[in-house]
């Protein structure tokens, strides 16, 4: 059985499960999932969410970080996560700051209306919506995600989204220390999952903004050659 995976193509979180899919050659179906009705996922009664992931078997997994180690483990080729202690510990401090990055990310994504309907138009290009369905989604979901963006930058104290990126962007690229992954020779977990945060903005002014720091930029590039090899 292929696997599927639930998914908005413009989700942070979904493009986390992606790119580990990809990293590790998975053949896998994605499904667009209405972002309104969500009717692709009303076989999941108790979750509502995107991702959600069905793996080789059948089994549904939910939450991306939980995917990623799933599929780390159905598929162990060229795994992904550390096996040791010491790494373990920096991989999970790393994660934990990708969760801080992406709670903060709408709030640059959505600073704007114009920004919103830009980050929106994927919509328009993917999914077996009619046209009505996605000129309805992209400009209401533009308008919600802009309140959203407002309420973020409060409960996250980000006065300044242009900066908070940049400062993201200087840390990742201070924790690196020279190194060409934060898994070293490889990417781990971290790299995947800020790999696949930072994929969701690319074409987007905060994707322009992160890689305003040629460190990361770099990490950047290093990263796409390894998961689209």
């Amino acid at each position: 059985m292929k696997p599927k995976l639930y998914q908005y193509a413009a989700c942070p979180f979904c493009n986390k499960v992606r790119s580990i899919l990809e990293y590790k050659g998975v053949d896998f179906e994605t499904i667009e999932v209405h972002p309104f009705n969500k009717k692709e996922i009303s076989f999941s009664a108790d979750y509502r969410a995107v991702p959600i992931y069905v793996d080789s078997r059948g089994r549904q997994v939910n939450d991306s970080t939980l995917i990623m180690r799933h599929i780390d483990e159905e598929f162990s080729q060229s795994p992904v996560f550390s096996r040791d202690p010491a790494g373990q510990a920096e991989e999970a401090r790393w994660l934990a700051w990708s969760e801080k990055f992406v709670k903060g990310l709408p709030a640059a994504i959505y600073d704007t209306l114009p920004n919103a309907l830009q980050s929106f138009d994927y919509i328009t290009k993917v999914g077996k919506f009619n046209f009505f369905e996605k000129m309805s989604i992209k400009f209401s979901g533009a308008a919600v995600m802009t309140l959203v963006a407002k309420k973020i930058r409060k409960r996250e104290g980000i006065t300044q989204p242009d900066l908070f990126l940049k400062d993201k962007a200087a840390e990742w690229a201070k924790g690196l220390n020279g190194r060409p992954f934060m898994g070293g020779e490889n990417p781990n977990g971290a790299d995947l999952s800020v790999y696949g945060i930072t994929r969701s903005v690319a074409g987007l002014r905060a994707g322009r903004v992160l890689e305003e720091n040629t460190v990361f930029a770099d990490w950047l590039k290093r990263m796409a050659a390894r998961v689209n090899r």
